[in-house]
């Protein structure tokens, strides 16, 4: 096997380039199954006879799962092997994909997403770590980037393939199509991968830790996900936020106290680690943003039909594949600290342009915005996630890129629920000012995109002042 090749050997020196072909292939699957569930949800509301605020939960298990569990699959990572866990990974997103597809009811739906999500995080928590741990440094931007464009191709493909599974097959075909690939991956992850690095055998697996923070993280995102759908008065919003403001703090509390903390908060003490990671963040929410609030957009300020909406939506993921394509190598030229906070800026001039549009500016205005704020997006990815990694040391790679991971789905969620919130407030108001729902929906969109420039700058002051990293030049320090 691949992963039993002497290091002197010739085809050792093309090992890290398989290693990415395994971690590409999860990343294609999961982000796939992503992209093909949002085809699905009409469907699933009709088979299970619940309303489409209902069967958005199938989306909201996965999403909370997965996000509230990605660190933890890190540290267990770092402490019992990444390929072990990964492989793991692969089997549990598998299963939950055959539950889900052979669900009779609502419930059993939703618990099979949550299988479905565990799986997800365990190998979207080790993606970054291998390939941190098998890349050089002069060659990890150019691995990454090739990793964000599959994930960026496969959302793109997602909802086309879901949309041709579900009118010509079924709903539960979208569940079925993630075996050919999860067992391919599987399989190559078999090959190839190597054990890699792991804690010393004296650790012990923070479990007090890990319960307090999934309970205050699920907390939250469950407050988060109902407020923007149910109103931030609603009583279950109330408890979440209460619980999570209860849960966390004791959270961070127990992990200054235990020997083997599940997220050792001595990783945040790297000034470029902890800025990168909000940076991150900051990015998420306008890709997130962007990617929830453009379809209504062209639905109700242009009248676009739902063939054209998809049509509409082809500059994100080109943007993000070319800039991810050509940032990713040259961050490993030049360094990640010009390029990260450039992206970023480039991002934040997206949002303004954004605010221009209007319906006698038509598509073309959109296009521009939306192509500037996703080529400046997918040229800060590469380089800010490789710079989180060169700051984290290699036996905490597992939970680092964990928290990596967590940072980009909490920007998505706090984006997803910003905008919900914003935008139904603020077409509020306008209607009350005597505006038609059209008018309204654009001044909202206006709104929204100054809130979202500005939390794009806060990321690139993030992005500026966590310092410099030394240009890329082999093997990562200790």
């Amino acid at each position: 096997m691949l992963s039993s090749l002497p290091r002197t050997d010739p085809t050792a020196r093309r090992y890290p380039w398989y290693v990415l072909a395994a971690v590409c292939v999860g990343m294609l699957t999961v982000s796939l199954d992503t992209g093909a569930l949002n085809a699905a949800y009409p469907s699933l509301a009709d088979a299970f006879g619940v309303p489409v605020a209902v069967i958005s939960w199938v989306g909201i298990a996965y999403m909370i799962t997965t996000v509230s569990s990605l660190a933890i699959y890190g540290r267990w990572a770092d402490m019992v092997g990444r390929k072990r866990v990964f492989l793991l990974g692969y089997g549990v997103f598998i299963a939950g994909s055959l539950l889900a597809a052979l669900a009779q009811n609502f419930i059993w739906l939703l618990a099979a997403r949550v299988v479905v999500g565990s799986g997800a995080a365990m190998l979207i928590a080790n993606s970054v770590a291998i390939i941190g741990a098998d890349f050089p440094a002069n060659r990890r931007g150019t691995a990454i980037g090739a990793m964000e464009t599959s994930v960026a191709a496969a959302l793109a493909l997602g909802p086309i393939v879901g949309g041709v599974l579900v009118d010509h097959l079924s709903w539960r075909a979208i569940f079925f199509v993630n075996w050919p690939s999860g067992l391919v991956g599987l399989a190559l992850g078999a090959m190839i991968l190597r054990d890699g690095e792991r804690a010393p055998k004296r650790e012990t697996f923070d479990f007090l830790g890990a319960a307090l923070f999934v309970a205050g993280m699920a907390s939250f995102l469950i407050a988060l996900t109902a407020g923007s759908t149910l109103g931030w008065d609603a009583p279950i919003v109330t408890v979440g936020l209460a619980l999570a403001l209860v849960l966390l703090p004791l959270f961070l509390a127990v992990e200054q106290r235990v020997p083997q903390p599940m997220l050792p908060l001595t990783l945040f003490r790297s000034r470029v680690f902890a800025a990168a990671n909000a940076a991150k963040m900051c990015g998420y929410f306008a890709m997130m943003a962007t990617l929830f609030t453009l379809p209504f957009y062209l639905e109700r300020a242009l009248g676009f039909t739902p063939a054209q909406i998809g049509v509409g939506l082809t500059p994100i993921p080109i943007a993000l594949s070319a800039a991810s394509l050509i940032m990713g190598p040259l961050s490993d030229r030049i360094g990640s600290q010009i390029i990260a906070p450039a992206g970023l800026a480039v991002c934040a001039v997206g949002c303004v342009l954004l605010t221009q549009v209007t319906p006698a500016t038509g598509y073309p205005a959109v296009f521009v915005g939306v192509l500037v704020l996703t080529f400046g997006m997918g040229s800060f990815i590469s380089p800010n996630d490789s710079a989180i990694v060169s700051a984290a040391p290699s036996d905490k790679l597992g939970v680092a890129g964990g928290i990596l991971a967590m940072m980009r789905n909490l920007g998505m969620i706090l984006g997803l629920a910003a905008a919900g919130t914003v935008l139904s407030a603020r077409v509020a108001a306008y209607q009350a000012d005597g505006l038609d729902a059209s008018g309204a929906f654009v001044g909202a969109y206006h709104d929204f995109y100054l809130i979202t420039a500005a939390v794009v700058v806060v990321g690139v002051v993030a992005s500026l002042v966590r310092g410099r990293t030394l240009p890329a030049s082999g093997e990562r320090p200790g």
